[in-house]
């Protein structure tokens, strides 16, 4: 709880507002005392302009001022600092202890006039003559304001820090209440219940778009997982024939039953088929993880293309076409082109009825390769699945005459790492047509 985001969002925000009320109530201390201060000021200027009007120019005057105790008080001194005249309250008083001479009018706060200890605003005036008006008023009403401020803001103050924790907290806990139901989903979803989705709320805002990616997400697990079984069991799958006739064939042998003509070169196959097999499986393997080797250079893909065609026609049964053939310069791994064309090439010769036309030219940037065979075709609605892993559209077909259904996948895969693409491009009846892009090196 104590490392909850809750919390700690609370206790930052609460400190937040803390500081924010404590400099605002210093503030506004410092504003009302500046502001009343300017008030007596402005009072004290008033009241010394009303009476210097009644001070005469002669040096006789012995008078005393008409000002009554609750309008302050005002003394007149000679430049001896002999006092001239003053108001009755202080009639008996000592000279204000102001520091003298002064040019201009001078306020100043003081304490000590007439005995009292309290603390007094006066201003100060010289006058012709030599002499000084004081005018002066008691300045405990200012302390006492800002006492009085000080006392509220004292209550107030943490009264609106605990009202502001509590409501941030609340409203805090309100808003990750369906981040915490995302959570507890989450938590209870295993590796079976992968299509189980999260809550997800219609609040248009942040924790609306977390629930939506972790449905995403949740969905993209649900498929890799799903993928990741099939892929297990079609591997399986293929590697179970061939292992059986391998294990028969030495089981004959252990027995002394002698082999049958042919026997070594099926043998051969099989064991060629399952490590190009397994070579296939652990290429898709890295490629998944982005860990399989890559060495690009510059290559010329029609010597490429042209070595894996006559390869690939050493079937006499099909004949190969590359008058289309034409120079394209590519900038990638050798090893993994030419296994790319080896697969279009071989998918092609094992679905052709007898011929395969095969070109390969420059394109906006790209070298493009077709291979097209005239077999029966593929329809335009599996025209995506026959680049999935282990996909074969005739299930009758084993792998000696379909191949293990990884070719086009992993054909894909290179030509996606390369920067280019894969496509079935036809979707008659009169045989398919795959389209390979390479961008050309610079």
């Amino acid at each position: 709880m104590w490392r909850g985001i809750r919390f700690r969002v609370t206790i930052v925000a609460s400190i937040a507002m803390a500081v924010i009320l404590i400099l605002g109530g210093f503030a506004l201390v410092v504003l009302q005392r500046d502001s009343l201060t300017a008030t007596i000021d402005r009072a004290l200027a008033q009241r010394a302009d009303d009476l210097t009007a009644l001070v005469p120019t002669g040096d006789d005057f012995g008078g005393v001022f008409p000002v009554g105790a609750d309008e302050g008080f005002a003394q007149l001194l000679a430049g001896d600092g002999t006092v001239l005249a003053s108001t009755p309250n202080l009639a008996d008083a000592a000279p204000l202890p102001v520091d003298l001479p002064v040019s201009s009018d001078a306020v100043r706060t003081i304490t000590g006039v007439g005995g009292d200890d309290d603390s007094f605003r006066v201003l100060t005036r010289p006058l012709e003559g030599a002499r000084y008006l004081h005018v002066g008023t008691e300045f405990e009403v200012v302390a006492g304001a800002a006492e009085t401020l000080l006392g509220l803001l004292a209550v107030t103050v943490p009264i609106l820090i605990l009202v502001t924790g509590t409501l941030i907290w609340l409203l805090v806990g309100r808003t990750l209440r369906p981040v915490e139901r995302i959570r507890s989903e989450v938590a209870e979803i295993g590796s079976r219940e992968l299509h189980r989705r999260v809550p997800q709320p219609t609040t248009g805002d942040e924790v609306e778009r977390l629930a939506e990616t972790m449905n995403e997400m949740l969905a993209r697990l649900e498929r890799s997982v799903e993928r990741q079984q099939t892929f297990v069991a079609d591997a399986s799958h293929e590697l179970r024939s061939p292992l059986t006739r391998i294990r028969s064939a030495l089981e004959l042998g252990q027995r002394g039953d002698g082999s049958h003509p042919g026997d070594d070169d099926a043998l051969l196959r099989d064991v060629v088929g399952m490590q190009r097999l397994v070579e296939d499986l652990l290429f898709l393997a890295r490629s998944d993880d982005g860990k399989a080797p890559s060495r690009r250079r510059r290559l010329d893909l029609d010597d490429l293309v042209i070595g894996e065609a006559r390869t690939a026609r050493a079937d006499d049964s099909v004949s190969f076409d590359l008058s289309g053939v034409s120079a394209a310069h590519v900038e990638g791994d050798s090893v993994q082109l030419r296994s790319a064309v080896r697969n279009l090439l071989e998918n092609a010769r094992r679905h052709a009825s007898g011929r395969v036309t095969v070109s390969l030219g420059e394109q906006d940037g790209e070298a493009v390769l077709t291979v097209t065979d005239d077999g029966p075709g593929i329809p335009e609605s599996e025209a995506e699945r026959v680049f999935e892993r282990f996909t074969r559209l005739d299930d009758s077909r084993t792998t000696q005459t379909g191949g293990s259904g990884l070719g086009l996948a992993i054909s894909r895969q290179i030509a996606e790492s390369h920067g280019g693409s894969l496509r079935l491009t036809s979707f008659d009846t009169d045989g398919a047509r795959f389209e390979l892009r390479i961008p050309l090196a610079e």
